[in-house]
């Protein structure tokens, strides 16, 4: 018996606030507060990140390694492989998925791939439209996973690899990045959703991070300082959302963001908050943020500090929060 799941529409759609708030009190005291993450920010330019273009599926971990160096950092992806992470160029941001010493993904919003053929960043999705087929749903065994993106992305299927075109809405619906992925990991990811892991939601939280700020230096604006303290406030909203089944800003205690960033002795000018829920993952969170418009003021915002916390339970199975301050 075939069954048919939609997928996108709770995921995209409805699970997207944001709070903007500007309180004038004295200069945040956490603002040179450097963590190991900030430390892995060394921008190394002896590798050309650009020979990324060449990488394809299949490649072997040596040859990506000979192409554009040592990854900065090795994450959990929600697939069967983990993300080698190239997050040290600022703008130019891609990630690798190795498994078994193997190229199986790729993703990337800054720099053009060859298995993407004559499709570039910054083209229109009609050119999308015109050159492939999309897809309505991922089929997986009996079960069809309906594809509902609001016109946020597109997902097309070709030559044994699943891609992704996510676009951007505020400008001309331009391709602003994009997900490989083979078509066997994609089969052996049960359903859509990964299972619960804190080391899994500890790689999407730091791929939020790199995703905001790549945005940030691709626009010429300053990156932001990971904070400890915005992380503790974002992972126990999340948490918060999760365990006791509402999706607000303000909790069931009735405190703001801005409450609960001030018992993590968060001092600030200025401050914001973005939350999501259902997304499966970071970078699903993260273009779909960038297509509404409050959450894209935050990620573009006047801040110098970020925190995330990303929370697996609850009805929605994931819950993302990211706390920005100056």
């Amino acid at each position: 018996m075939k069954k048919i799941i939609f997928i996108g529409l709770i995921l995209i759609a409805i699970l997207f606030y944001n709070l903007d708030f500007k309180d004038k009190i004295s200069q945040n005291n956490n603002l040179d507060e450097v963590t190991s993450f900030n430390e892995r920010l060394n921008y190394d330019t002896e590798v050309n990140i650009y020979n990324f273009e060449k990488i394809k599926i299949d490649n072997s971990k040596e040859e990506v390694i000979s192409l554009i160096g040592e990854p900065k950092r090795i994450d959990k992806s929600e697939y069967d492989f983990d993300w080698y992470v190239y997050n040290q160029y600022e703008e130019n941001f891609v990630m690798v998925g190795i498994k078994n010493d193997r190229v199986v993904g790729l993703y990337s919003n800054s720099i053009n791939n060859c298995e993407i053929e004559n499709i570039s960043i910054n083209d229109s999705k009609d050119l999308i439209m015109t050159q492939y087929e999309i897809l309505e749903y991922k089929k997986k065994g009996n079960t069809r996973y309906m594809i509902n993106s609001n016109n946020q992305y597109d997902i097309v299927k070709k030559d044994g690899k699943y891609i992704t075109f996510f676009y951007d809405i505020y400008e001309d619906y331009r391709i602003c990045s994009y997900q490989i992925i083979s078509e066997e990991s994609e089969i052996k990811l049960d359903g859509i959703y990964p299972l619960e892991s804190d080391e899994l939601a500890n790689s999407f939280e730091l791929q939020v991070i790199d995703l905001t700020n790549s945005e940030r230096y691709q626009r010429n604006l300053n990156g932001l300082k990971y904070s400890e303290n915005a992380t503790i406030s974002s992972r126990k909203h999340s948490k918060d959302m999760g365990d006791n089944n509402f999706f607000e800003h303000t909790n069931k205690k009735n405190e703001s963001p801005f409450d609960r960033m001030k018992k993590e002795n968060i001092i600030y000018i200025g401050a914001g908050e973005n939350i999501a829920a259902g997304q499966t993952s970071a970078i699903y969170a993260h273009e779909a943020w960038m297509n509404s418009e409050g959450h894209r003021k935050n990620i573009l915002g006047d801040y110098n500090n970020i925190g995330v916390g990303v929370v697996f339970g609850g009805y929605y199975k994931i819950y993302y929060t990211q706390n920005f301050y100056r």
